[in-house]
C-alpha cells in the first residue's frame, strides 16, 4: 500500500524549474529552515548523509530535490506549505536503525528501491539521475533509501493512528 505521494514527471520536472529559477542556494536554505521547524530527523539524517558521502552542499541539493518532489506532490508551494510530509519521529529512526542492523544495508537498501521502483518510479528517477553524477552511487542510493523508508513508516503510522 503505497502512504507517500506518487511524483509524477510534470511535478519532477517543475520542482527542478524552481530550483533553477529560485537558485539552488536559496531552495536549499527554504528547505532547511522548513525541515528545522518541522522535521528534523530527516534534517539530521540528510546531514550525517552529506558529510559522510563528502560534498555536503552537493548531496543536500539532491536530497532537497528528492523531498521537494514529494511535497510538491502534495501541492505544498515553497514558502508557504513545506511540510505537508510526515514528521519522522526518533522512534521510527530507531526502529530502522533497528531494522538495517537486523537485516544489513543491502538488503534494506534493495526493499526500498524496490518499493520505489513499484510505487513511486519517477522518484527513484530523480534519485538515480542524481546518484549517478555522484563518485558513490550506492552510498548516495542508500541514504535516498533511508530517507524515503522513514518517509513512508511515518506516514504509515500516522495513517493507523487515525483509522
Amino acid at each position: 500500500m503505497q502512504f507517500l505521494p506518487r511524483v509524477v514527471m510534470s511535478t519532477s520536472e517543475r520542482v527542478h524549474r524552481e530550483f533553477d529559477d529560485r537558485g539552488p542556494e536559496a531552495c536549499i536554505d527554504s528547505l532547511t529552515q522548513d525541515l528545522k521547524r518541522n522535521n528534523p530527523e530527516i534534517l539530521d539524517m540528510v546531514a550525517r548523509c552529506a558529510t559522510d558521502l563528502g560534498k555536503p552542499s552537493k548531496i543536500l541539493l539532491g536530497f532537497g530535490l528528492f523531498y521537494r518532489a514529494l511535497a510538491a506532490e502534495c501541492g505544498a508551494e515553497f514558502g508557504t506549505l513545506l511540510h505537508p510530509l510526515p514528521r519522522v519521529s526518533p522512534e521510527t529512526r530507531d526502529r530502522l536503525v533497528r531494522e538495517i542492523d537486523e537485516t544489513g544495508t543491502e538488503t534494506f537498501t534493495v526493499a526500498c528501491i524496490h518499493d520505489l521502483e513499484a510505487n513511486n518510479p519517477e522518484l527513484l528517477h530523480l534519485a538515480h539521475s542524481f546518484a549517478s553524477a555522484h563518485g558513490d552511487y550506492l552510498g548516495v542510493m542508500q541514504a535516498f533509501a533511508l530517507v524515503y523508508r522513514a518517509l513512508a513508516v511515518e506516514a504509515m503510522r500516522e495513517r493507523s493512528r487515525v483509522h
